[in-house]
């Protein structure tokens, strides 16, 4: 006893007093914006030049059961997930089976003729212009419940717009990147990702399914999404059960189908940081900008835009990319500064893009709202 507590003591003198300062720091910004989100629960990760600098989970995965939040709880990724399907596709690429200029048509003959302008790029890139296999973005229902109905009622309706010309997210493209996926594989996508990154990199939690799945040890999910019509979403200021939410079939993997701890994703964020999942240059190419049509770079607004699976912000000397899904949770990675953020909460409506800027403003102050 008198050993372990002598341990401790010489730890803590040896713990730079600014590091104890900025954690403390870290949780008070965190602990303040729960209560002011009404977040029940939330796993933070913060690495930095390739180093864990923060793992701390905070509050109750389950409010009704009184049950604590671990770093090891899962959480539902929701769109997250596409940054996954953007890896297995440039890892096609990396092995010469794929190029992103490929006509989708090339590897998916029986798709629609009217589609045969679409490449593996305008996919990722949510420039397609296809039909939506979402048809109301607030309750997230679908066109169809299996791929095969869904892919045939699509073939039905019109475009949207010519290959390149707009943006506008879409959920048909990632359903034809897994199908490429499987065919180019000769297994499914969620055996690809598995074998591919999953099992080798010791994510040993990570798992997919949708809220009806059973699935030991995830967080029970909450909203703060009162109603939602074209103007988006209203939030309340409380929150409510979200059960059932995030119901789609397996089809629907490819875009939102993941559910993973903070842990697991220090060990994919880690990976990617020492190149043993893509190769830097096959990483630089995944996270440069759509480019459209017409030549121009899309951007949301000022330097945003979006990449290949990955939303990306090219602010210069502060360049970072990410995801974030379902409203609930965020994943950064700030480029220039060597820093990842990584924010899992079990409340939609929490903005938990914020939240990891906030955090990394902690530790960065120039990435504030405004800085330089």
């Amino acid at each position: 006893m008198k050993t372990s507590l002598l341990l401790g003591l010489a730890l803590i003198l040896l713990t730079p007093v600014h590091a104890m300062a900025q954690t403390d720091r870290v949780d008070e910004y965190i602990q303040t914006e729960m209560q002011k989100r009404h977040i029940p629960s939330l796993a933070l990760a913060v690495t930095r030049e390739g180093k864990v600098v923060k793992q701390k989970a905070y509050g109750l995965a389950n409010v009704e059961l009184n049950v604590p939040a671990t770093t090891d709880t899962l959480y539902q990724i929701a769109s997250t997930t596409k940054t996954f399907t953007a890896a297995a596709i440039m890892e096609l690429v990396e092995e010469g089976k794929l190029s992103l200029d490929d006509k989708v048509a090339k590897w998916l003959p029986e798709i629609p003729a009217a589609w045969g302008g679409v490449t593996v790029r305008h996919c990722l890139t949510h420039t397609s212009g296809l039909p939506d296999i979402v048809v109301d973005q607030c309750s997230l229902k679908l066109v169809a419940n299996t791929r095969a109905e869904a892919l045939q009622k699509l073939a039905g309706m019109p475009v949207l717009s010519k290959p390149g010309e707009t943006w506008s997210y879409n959920q048909t493209g990632y359903v034809l990147l897994g199908m490429i996926v499987e065919k180019l594989s000769g297994m499914t996508f969620e055996e690809f990702l598995g074998q591919r990154f999953f099992r080798p990199l010791g994510m040993t939690s990570t798992r997919f399914g949708d809220a009806r799945e059973i699935v030991p040890g995830r967080a029970s999910l909450y909203t703060r999404i009162e109603s939602c019509n074209e103007n988006g979403p209203k939030l309340a200021d409380r929150i409510y059960s979200a059960q059932p939410a995030y119901l789609y079939p397996s089809y629907m993997h490819t875009g939102a189908g993941i559910n993973t701890t903070v842990e697991d994703l220090v060990k994919w964020n880690l990976a990617l940081d020492e190149e043993k999942v893509l190769k830097q240059a096959t990483l630089d190419q995944m996270w440069a900008a759509a480019r459209l049509a017409d030549g121009q770079v899309f951007r949301f607004e000022g330097t945003a835009g979006y990449a290949h699976g990955w939303v990306v912000d090219d602010r210069p000397g502060h360049k970072s990319v990410g995801h974030s899904g379902g409203g609930s949770t965020a994943y950064w990675r700030f480029l220039d500064d060597k820093l990842t953020v990584i924010v899992l909460t079990n409340c939609q409506g929490s903005d938990p893009d914020s939240l990891a800027q906030g955090v990394a403003a902690l530790y960065i102050p120039e990435l504030a709202q405004g800085g330089n």
